[in-house]
């Protein structure tokens, strides 16, 4: 748009005529003010200047419309304008950028009085600088309408007020008209609020600092909906080629809130909106200012529910998530040279119990680590809760939590909607497991004594003997990792499982891991199990220099773990004598009897149909099937095949079914010693299989 020198000022101000800002505008023409403020130093006109490239390549600022060399501080008329314009040319003549320099104190008190971005400025000591479109005085054009109402009628200070608006209003004619046809009276025209579109061009018109936008979930990228804070935009190029407008996009800056593990507080992070041809309804953006949205109500209240959910789950807390996560990798999974950030982020399905813990992952994962802004709440963010947040604040808390997947031990993000409280399961220590009431009761006594703040043991030197060790040992499939399952159902602590292979084979890597994961077990108070650690526990000797440093490095984590560690293992007569004095609790689990047997098979097949094992249990099936010498694992997988081809048929869980999977399980242990070459070690359960099947026919 094309300026003179001077934007003079009316002798009425926009006060007269009009009530409101959109009155004002309604006849949508710019506006030049002519000459009729007098006053020296506060002169209410404008100054346009132009900084260019001169010969030497130097820049320099020249009065608009001459060739005359200026320097702004320096020029006296400039001093004395309100305002003051300098567009920026490049080395090629194209216009780069606008700056419009505010210097009318009363305009600057004005600005710093209804928009936020100028409430710190110091207006006495500098003058304010606008860059680029005033998009600032549009946001805030009814705000700043209603400072000049409230200032006494046609003094200097309104009259600056209404210069400004009037500057506004001529920077801005043609956006301002778009925007009042195709957002203001669409709004004005429609009871249910019509349809308010907007050119891509316009966008920013839509978005005022501090508004909400709403981001719609996705199903195909697993992008869950959220509200955010919009804080500014800017277009990612500023040329109008039409060869590449296409490529063109708003880059948005926006806050929500967060939790570091210390404190809440707001976190920047950036969107985008392609570009569009055409005017497009602003519900259909990929971000859409929630006012404009036809469901902000609905959309209100499930995002101040989630941000409640969101505030109390912080702390440490254990609970179920069920949906999509974004979990990190290992440090070992990364193959990438020289990349610092070796945890890569992958988007998998959590069915499982997690650890909801900020602090920790920070520790754990610094790389990843929740880092908000400078810019602060309003209330203690250390210690809060829910009732300090004001309904803004709830709705742009993070729609997700940091935490760690037990059963996949992997760190990573949680969806709030995705978590729930855990349904523990107190039947399967008292009546599930397998085991004489009196070690139940011993097992169930240390763990809780363990917890005792008041009943501490420690050995003579400090944090040494202060764990609680467990050695399970026994065939498999007879309730040893079972025990520590249901110990921690029934204690509603954390199973945290510790998978001797992915621990490593050198004693220094051994020691990380093992360390890393046990401290987790002591912050989170869990019950820690490592299965089949027969690695660990076998004697050493003279020949294995690399497997007795394992041996060496794992006796001695022993030694300062100060939590509950379950231990099984299936070869305790190849134990290292070293450990003897290191468990609290050694328990042999024998091999299952007829009674054991019965009372798995009950537990499964009820757990699979309460009717069909009523059925069967009539039949004096159970029993039969009990005569069969399996495991615990072989009974429940036994089971699992039954119940598979009952469903894919269609029918109830018959006799027929089980014994089908049990023929199948013969079949596949014979095959197995057939091609070992070995004497079966199995050939008390065939015999007991072959049997049943004999009874079965009436032999």
């Amino acid at each position: 748009m094309d300026y003179d020198p001077f934007l003079l000022l009316n002798t009425t101000t926009v006060f007269e005529n009009a009530s409101t800002f959109s009155e004002f505008t309604q006849n949508l023409r710019p506006v030049r003010p002519e000459l009729g403020f007098r006053d020296a130093g506060l002169q209410c006109e404008l100054r346009n200047l132009d900084s260019v490239y001169n010969g030497k390549g130097e820049r320099v600022l020249l009065r608009s419309g001459t060739k005359f060399h200026v320097e702004r501080d320096q020029e006296p008329e400039a001093h004395q304008s309100a305002l003051v314009r300098t567009q920026f040319w490049d080395r090629q003549g194209d216009q780069e950028t606008i700056e419009l320099e505010v210097r009318s104190p009363h305009m600057k008190a004005a600005l710093k009085s209804v928009i936020p971005e100028f409430q710190n400025a110091a207006i006495d000591l500098k003058h304010i600088t606008i860059r680029g479109e005033p998009r600032c005085l549009f946001h805030y054009r009814h705000e700043l309408f209603a400072f000049g109402v409230s200032l006494d009628f046609n003094s200097d200070a309104q009259k600056h007020i209404s210069f400004l608006l009037q500057y506004m209003q001529q920077e801005l004619n043609t956006e301002i008209y778009s925007w009042t046809v195709m957002v203001e009276l669409e709004l004005m025209s429609f009871p249910w609020g019509g349809n308010p579109s907007l050119d891509f061009a316009g966008l920013w018109m839509a978005f005022k600092p501090g508004d909400l936008i709403y981001l719609a979930s996705s199903e195909s990228t697993d992008r869950v909906a959220k509200v955010v804070e919009f804080r500014s935009m800017s277009m990612s190029c500023k040329c109008r080629d039409p060869r590449y407008t296409r490529s063109h996009h708003w880059s948005i800056a926006v806050d929500l809130i967060d939790y570091d593990g210390q404190r809440f507080g707001y976190r920047k992070c950036s969107m985008s909106i392609q570009y569009y041809e055409g005017y497009r309804p602003l519900k259909d953006l990929a971000l859409v200012p929630l006012q404009y949205h036809p469901d902000q109500d609905k959309i209100r209240r499930a995002h101040i529910a989630q941000g409640i959910k969101f505030v109390h789950l912080q702390g440490r807390h254990q609970l179920y998530h069920t949906g999509a996560a974004r979990t990190l990798g290992e440090d070992w999974d990364s193959t990438s040279v020289g990349n610092k950030d070796s945890f890569p982020i992958k988007t998998t399905r959590i069915n499982g119990r997690v650890v909801i813990d900020c602090k920790s992952f920070g520790e754990a994962r610094p790389a990843h680590a929740i880092g908000l802004s400078t810019r602060q709440l309003k209330f203690n963010p250390k210690d809060c809760s829910s009732a300090d947040f004001t309904g803004d604040q709830l709705m742009i808390c993070h729609y997700q939590v940091v935490g760690f997947a037990l059963n996949e031990k992997k760190w990573g993000f949680f969806n709030v909607e995705c978590l729930n409280e855990i349904e523990y399961d107190d039947n399967a220590f008292t009546s599930s497991l397998m085991l004489r009431p009196r070690i139940k009761k011993m097992i169930l006594s240390l763990v809780k004594v363990h917890n005792n703040e008041h009943v501490k043991f420690d050995d003579i030197i400090s944090g040494k003997g202060r764990g609680m060790i467990f050695l399970l040992h026994g065939e498999p499939g007879v309730g040893k990792t079972l025990t520590a399952e249901s110990i921690a159902d029934h204690c509603k602590k954390p199973l945290l499982r510790i998978d001797a292979s992915v621990l490593g084979t050198s004693a220094a890597l051994v020691d990380r891991r093992l360390t890393a994961s046990l401290e987790l077990a002591e912050k989170w108070k869990c019950i820690a199990l490592l299965d089949n650690a027969d690695i660990f526990l076998e004697q050493r000797g003279s020949s294995n220099l690399e497997r007795n440093s394992l041996i060496s490095v794992f006796l001695r984590v022993l030694e300062y773990y100060q939590g509950i560690l379950f231990l099984t293992t299936n070869r305790v007569e190849a134990f290292d004598q070293a450990f003897k004095s290191h468990i609290h609790l050694a328990i042999h689990f024998p091999k299952l009897d007829f009674a054991s047997r019965r009372s798995i098979w009950e537990t499964f097949l009820s757990a699979a149909s309460d009717n069909d094992f009523r059925l069967l249990a009539a039949s004096g099936a159970l029993d039969k099937f009990a005569l069969v010498e399996l495991n615990g694992r072989q009974i429940k997988n036994v089971v699992r095949i039954a119940r598979a081809r009952a469903e894919s048929e269609g029918e109830q869980l018959t006799k027929e079914f089980v014994d089908e999977a049990l023929d199948a399980m013969r079949a596949f242990d014979e095959e197995m010693d057939r091609v070992s070459g070995r004497p079966s070690e199995r050939d008390d359960e065939v015999d007991g299989l072959r049997n049943a099947k004999r009874r079965r026919i009436g032999m």
